[in-house]
């Protein structure tokens, strides 16, 4: 019942497809219903109070999760005070993102945390319900709350994707039911029926005959399923759209009320395109641009402005404010030499984009714009910022035409443009951002510059230098603390992360700055002058305004974003800015520290592509040993050598027991010996993700590399030490035999632990001589005699004055081994070498004891057990 309470719940989760792009939160959530089912099947060994058991249940959840997400800040798996600020911090994280992300989301860590958590408490409650309240159809409810969670969240689903994991879930449901029912029936012995079994094709099988009510039970079932499918669809106000809705929204995909809508996160959307998984196209496009512009300085395909930087991040909360008709586009901001632009006309055919949102389009163009012409209906309006937009227009399989100008000044004209006139709206900065850390930091690099445009420049080439990595997984900010840790700790991002910090940074220095989000050029097809775009082309920039050019291009990433290209004015190219001096920030001392507003920055110096280490030059690239997860290591190494030992050890070894409850500890041996395996195998999954996941190939030197030769190291060591072990034993009992009797005496034992060994049980009441008469029966003549002459030896040993001579009887156990080696199969003798029986039949048996002391220990009774 408990196994198939958490398989429910797994199958009901299954619902939560469509808020994410990835699976890691269903393996998050798998591993919390499984680590619920164990605590809750550890809690009933003994006969607890439900809250107690509650409590044990929800403590093991907690654990799950700090081990999963701060294995880090841990103490060997223990929760500290640290690990779980750490946690709760980022579920608040994560609760942060689940406002701002659009489904489906990446698979960040805060969101991927919600997920398991809210599966396992739900588990907690199925559990709970279902298994220790013996009420399984109540336990319908909590599956159900998970059931409505993607209706809420107004998660995008098809159709067919919402009826199979329906399907599932009530699969998941009728199961729980199904085995509550066989419990109810179990509890009360033997069934009696009037209707016996006459099965003419198996006439040996007998019992009653249960198959007409298995079949009305089914039909039950059945009806049940589909009176709940249809019923809802002839209710007046109920119609399916609000059931199984494919819009991102309750009730289907209208434009809603008549107020206009907000830009959507667009950041949040970027970030998400670029971690999916699998590429699409999205856009593919024919441009007029000539050559020398097409491989000099691409057009990227601008979708968004975002100019306003408050506490919670960027946005253009006006963007509707004098818009006009797209059909004749505004003057674009600052651009009067337009003599020296050059006009082109790009024809773009909508592939798999659908605009930016359920009531709002954005058209990707490039910049400037002057004209376009949309083969869609709706209505296309341009705001003074040039973004194409429509709130009733649907671009998705469509075509439209933009006539733009392609300004492509030099570095000379940029670096000889005055001052631009106040731009107060592109310099404002909330007072978190004005911090005298940032500031400081954006003037150091900037120090040996003079102009506006060797300023943006060097911010770019700073930002997109090799002291930043370009990383898809590392974490997003919209606060000033998170950029100022981007700067100077993680310094790993993606666009989104650049175009943000170079934003804020010109602000700092006076220069107007805003962000720009829509896609690269995109890769170039077999066609001159034919491009197509995939959605991992999606792309973030930074603009900065120049006297006579307007808004100009800069790109402040680092290399991996494949089709993002510089600008030919930018030096990015030749590794140097305007002065020739690759930019790196001033050292505060022999530690390579600059204290700046109080903060420590680590500091890179020219030349430098990795942090420094902390006693001043480079760091030498090996990081500290982990020294709490080595132990770990060693640990779950013994438990993975213990369950192996559990598993393999022979069951007739085991079988004699003083004990009546020692059947009920053997019956428990494979399933606790299964869970001490995995989690061992959980230990090893962390090691290979850290190991692997830090860098593009794996670093021996690593400290995680230590904990991964640790483990290996002591599993082969620990499932050595059997058989050493059981060869040393032997040598020592011969060793230490000095008479007839003794030496009898450990011919003996050798012999009943060879046949232990071999998985042969030995009744500790069975005498010597009938023993060896009831093995000999299946060894070769010349093995029986030495094992009848054994026996013999113990007996007079035992009973008789004098014991007989001993001088063959070493030679005699040899001989009677090989015979029982001989006659044994092949699996047998690999196991009886490898792992003896007779040396570890006691660790297994406390193996299988864990579950029972652990039990034994909650409830206060082990003086009692030990009477």
């Amino acid at each position: 019942m408990t196994v198939t309470a958490a398989v429910a719940c797994v199958l009901t989760s299954t619902i939560l497809y469509p808020l994410f792009y990835g699976g890691a939160w269903l393996g998050a959530g798998i591993g919390a219903a499984s680590v619920v089912a164990a605590c809750g099947a550890l809690t009933r060994l003994r006969t607890l109070p439900v809250p107690v058991c509650l409590a044990g249940t929800l403590l093991g959840l907690l654990l799950y999760l700090n081990a999963a997400f701060e294995a880090d800040r841990s103490l060997l798996l223990i929760p500290t005070a640290a690990s779980l600020s750490a946690l709760w911090h980022l579920a608040g994280t994560g609760l942060h993102e689940a406002s701002k992300y659009a489904s489906p989301a990446p698979d960040l860590a805060g969101l991927v945390l919600l997920a398991g958590a809210g599966i396992g408490i739900t588990a907690v409650l199925t559990d709970l319900i279902a298994v220790r309240l013996r009420c399984a159809a109540l336990a319908g409810l909590p599956l159900l709350v998970l059931f409505t969670v993607p209706v809420t969240m107004n998660a995008s689903h098809s159709q067919a994707g919402t009826a199979l994991v329906f399907c599932l879930a009530a699969a998941g449901y009728l199961a729980m039911l199904g085995a509550d029912g066989r419990e109810r029936i179990r509890v009360w012995g033997r069934l009696v029926s009037l209707w016996q079994r006459k099965d003419k094709d198996h006439p040996g099988i007998s019992g009653p005959d249960v198959r007409v009510l298995a079949a009305a039970g089914r039909r039950v079932g059945l009806a049940s399923i589909v009176l709940a499918l249809f019923v809802p669809l002839i209710v007046p106000g109920l119609h399916a759209s609000k059931l199984f809705s494919s819009g991102p929204g309750i009730g289907g995909t209208g434009p809603g009320t008549a107020t206009a809508p907000g830009l959507p996160d667009v950041l949040s959307q970027a970030l998400a395109e670029l971690r999916q998984p699998r590429p699409e196209v999205v856009l593919a496009y024919r441009t007029t641009a000539p050559a020398n512009i097409q491989q000099n300085d691409p057009q990227y395909l601008r979708m968004y402005v975002l100019d306003t930087l408050t506490s919670s991040g960027w946005q253009n909360a006006d963007y509707q404010a004098d818009a006009t008709s797209a059909t004749s586009m505004p003057h674009a901001q600052g651009l009067t030499r337009r003599s020296a632009a050059v006009r082109i006309t790009t024809t773009v055919q909508a592939e798999n984009f659908g605009g930016s949102g359920p009531q709002l389009t954005l058209l990707p163009v490039p910049y400037p714009p002057t004209a376009v012409r949309v083969e869609a209906p709706g209505h296309w309006m341009a705001d003074p910022d040039l973004m194409v937009f429509s709130q009733d227009g649907r671009i998705a399989g469509r075509s439209y035409t933009v006539q733009s100008l392609a300004v492509d000044p030099t570095k000379t004209q940029l670096e000889q443009a005055p001052p631009p006139a106040a731009l107060a709206a592109d310099l404002q900065l909330p007072p978190s951002y004005q911090a005298p850390a940032l500031k400081r930091l954006a003037e150091e690099v900037t120090a040996r510059d003079r102009s506006e445009f060797a300023k943006a420049d060097t911010l770019a080439l700073w930002l997109s230098g090799p002291q930043f990595r370009y990383s898809t997984a590392a974490p997003s900010f919209d606060t000033a603390s998170g950029l100022l840790s981007f700067l100077t700790e993680t310094k790993a991002g993606v666009c989104v992360q650049s175009a943000y910090a170079m934003t804020v940074l010109a602000r700092l220095l006076g220069i107007p700055a805003r962000m720009a989000v829509g896609y690269t050029a995109g890769a170039p097809t077999r066609t001159p002058g034919s491009y197509v775009v995939k959605n991992t082309d999606a792309h973030a920039w930074t603009e900065v305004f120049f006297t006579g050019y307007g808004w100009i291009r800069f790109e402040p990433t680092p290399s991996g974003q494949g089709t993002a290209a510089a600008p030919g004015y930018m030096n990015i190219g030749t590794g140097q800015n305007g002065y020739g001096i690759l930019p790196a920030l001033p050292s505060a001392g022999p530690t390579g520290n600059a204290d700046i507003g109080g903060y420590s920055h680590k500091g890179t110096q020219a030349g430098d592509t990795g942090p420094r280490a902390a006693g001043g030059g480079p760091a030498s690239g090996r990081a500290a040993t982990p020294w709490a997860a080595v132990a770990l290591a060693v640990i779950a190494a013994i438990a993975l050598a213990c369950g192996i030992i559990a598993v393999v050890s022979p069951q007739a070894a085991r079988a004699p027991s003083a004990r009546p409850a020692g059947a009920g500890r053997r019956r428990q041996v494979t399933a606790t010996a299964a869970a001490l395996a995995a989690a061992a195998a959980g230990v090893v999954a962390l090691v290979l993700y850290r190991l692997l996941s830090h860098g593009s190939a794996p670093d021996l030197r690593d400290g995680w590399a230590t904990v991964g030769i640790a483990f290996g190291a002591a599993c082969v060591l620990l499932l050595a030490v059997p058989a050493l072990a059981r060869a040393a034993l032997r040598r020592w009992r011969w060793l230490v035999a000095a008479d007839d009797a003794s030496r009898a005496h450990a011919a003996w034992r050798e012999f009943r632990d060879d046949l232990a060994d071999f998985g042969i049980g030995c009744p500790p009441s069975e005498p010597p001589r009938t023993l060896a008469e009831r093995v000999c029966a299946r060894l070769p003549e010349t093995a029986s005699d030495a094992a009848r002459r054994i026996a013999l030896a113990e007996e007079r040993a035992r009973y008789a004055a004098r014991p007989a001579p001993s001088e063959g009887l070493r030679r005699d156990g040899m001989v009677a081994r090989r015979g029982i080696a001989a006659a044994a199969p092949y699996g047998a003798r690999w196991r009886a070498r490898a792992f003896p029986a007779s040396l570890l039949s006691s660790v297994a048996d406390g193996t299988a004891r864990i579950g029972e002391s652990a039990a034994a220990v909650l409830t206060g009774r082990r003086a009692e057990r030990a009477r």
